[in-house]
């Protein structure tokens, strides 16, 4: 028997051999080259010690009681087509030879054993098995990665080169409300919305096609139509040439965030009890227009008559419906663009840019021609109005004390009217 010298395989290997000097001499020679050695002096030995230790290799003589070499390779055939099977005989026989090419035999080493024919045997059939290892730890991890994917609490998006969409997970279909056959192929423009400014899509565009990482908010739409808002974060997917082949966007839903942020601010800028404009936006938009060009500038100001009579007698339930019918009557009368605000208890204010003297008295008429709350009797009172316009920007501070004098002119008239009336009366 020729020696030489053999490489370590981490693998495993039953050895099936009947003649005890041959299978002891060989055994120990494979104890040293390989990881697990498993041996049996049969085939049907060896068949129940495959069943149960499922080796990468089987190494077998032909020749054996019981069942042979090639009947046990037949039923391990039948277990597993792919096993990596070597068959060692001292026969030359042209039928053995094509009997172990219809079972597919991977390799056949004749006795005398010459061991570098032997370890070419066992290296071509480790490589294999090592190789198909491999496959399986990656297409597991492979497996892994695309269940962590799926189940990430995190819209996952993957698109071609073009934006074809190519992958979404089970977030982006729950986020969306588009079902995974619904979007696949298509452009990512059917989830835009039109509250994104052309800019942000061209540096979008330009930065992931550069190859760089993008990242951004953006407010995209969902199947039923309704707004969503989203941290984006878009990257190329590049492959083992380093070429981007494509896509990723992965995204945080951040709706009630935006929702929350947009309260602050509304309740910045807004009265609470009227939704008007507070004193803080009006003084803020004043400022502005002391430095603008919308000229004329005409203010309002108006003041609710009685409304401490309705809060002593019938109290501040009844004080706020008079508030918020005074706030109605306001907006019903002025134009969206003009700014009405509540800038004290009963107090109001509007700003009307690109507004003359006419046009103002025109919004005061209208004020006048409305009834606040006929409902609470003795108390119905309407709005004390006054108005002035200002040129120029150095005139507006003044035109807002002016329309202040005028409307507690309109008030004192309003109350010496109402006593003569209870005199006559």
């Amino acid at each position: 028997m020729k020696s030489a010298t053999m490489e370590h395989y981490d693998i495993s290997l039953l050895y099936v051999e009947d003649e005890r000097v041959t299978r002891e001499q060989i055994s120990r020679i494979l104890q040293r080259i390989v990881t697990e050695l498993h041996v049996a002096e049969n085939g049907q030995e060896g068949l129940a010690l495959y069943r149960e230790k499922r080796p990468d290799i089987i190494m077998s003589d032909i020749m054996m009681p019981l069942m042979n070499g090639l009947e046990m390779a037949r039923e391990i055939r039948k277990i597993d087509h792919d096993s990596q099977i070597i068959m060692l005989t001292a026969y030359s026989d042209t039928e053995y030879l094509l009997e172990c090419i219809s079972l597919g035999v991977n390799q056949y080493v004749q006795k005398p054993v010459d061991f570098a024919q032997l370890s070419t045997a066992i290296e071509t059939c480790s490589n294999y098995v090592l190789l198909k290892r491999k496959l399986r730890q990656q297409e597991s991890r492979i497996q892994m990665l695309s269940q962590a994917v799926e189940q990430a609490p995190a819209p996952v998006m993957i698109t071609s080169l073009n934006g074809s969409i190519e992958y979404v997970n089970g977030m982006f279909c729950r986020l969306t409300g588009f079902q995974a056959v619904e979007v696949l192929g298509r452009n990512p423009r059917l989830l835009k919305s039109d509250l994104n400014p052309a800019e942000v899509y061209n540096d979008l565009w330009k930065t992931i096609l550069a190859g760089n990482e993008w990242k951004g908010e953006l407010a995209n739409k969902r199947k039923n139509g309704s707004i969503y808002w989203e941290v984006v974060k878009i990257c190329p997917l590049r492959d083992v040439d380093n070429t981007v082949t494509g896509f990723l966007k992965v995204s945080q839903d951040i709706t009630e965030r935006k929702q929350y942020e947009e309260s602050l601010q509304y309740l910045g800028t807004h009265d609470p009890l009227t939704g008007l404009f507070n004193r803080a936006y009006f003084d803020a938009e004043l400022q502005r227009l002391e430095t603008g060009r919308e000229y004329p500038v005409s203010i309002v100001m108006a003041d609710i008559d009685g409304l401490k009579g309705v809060n002593d007698t019938l109290g501040h339930d009844e004080g706020d419906r008079l508030i918020k019918g005074a706030a109605e009557v306001l907006l019903s009368a002025f134009r969206s663009s003009d700014v009405v605000a509540r800038i004290g208890g009963d107090e109001f204010a509007v700003l009307l840019s690109r507004t003359d003297h006419d046009a103002v008295m025109a919004a005061i008429q209208r004020v006048k021609a409305c009834e606040i709350d006929r409902s609470l009797g003795e108390f119905a009172r309407s709005l004390s109005l006054g108005a002035a316009t200002a040129a120029h920007p150095d005139e507006l501070l003044e035109t807002m004390k002016v329309a202040d004098r005028l409307m507690y002119k309109d008030k004192a008239e309003r109350k010496r009217k109402h006593l003569n009336s209870i005199v006559r009366n």
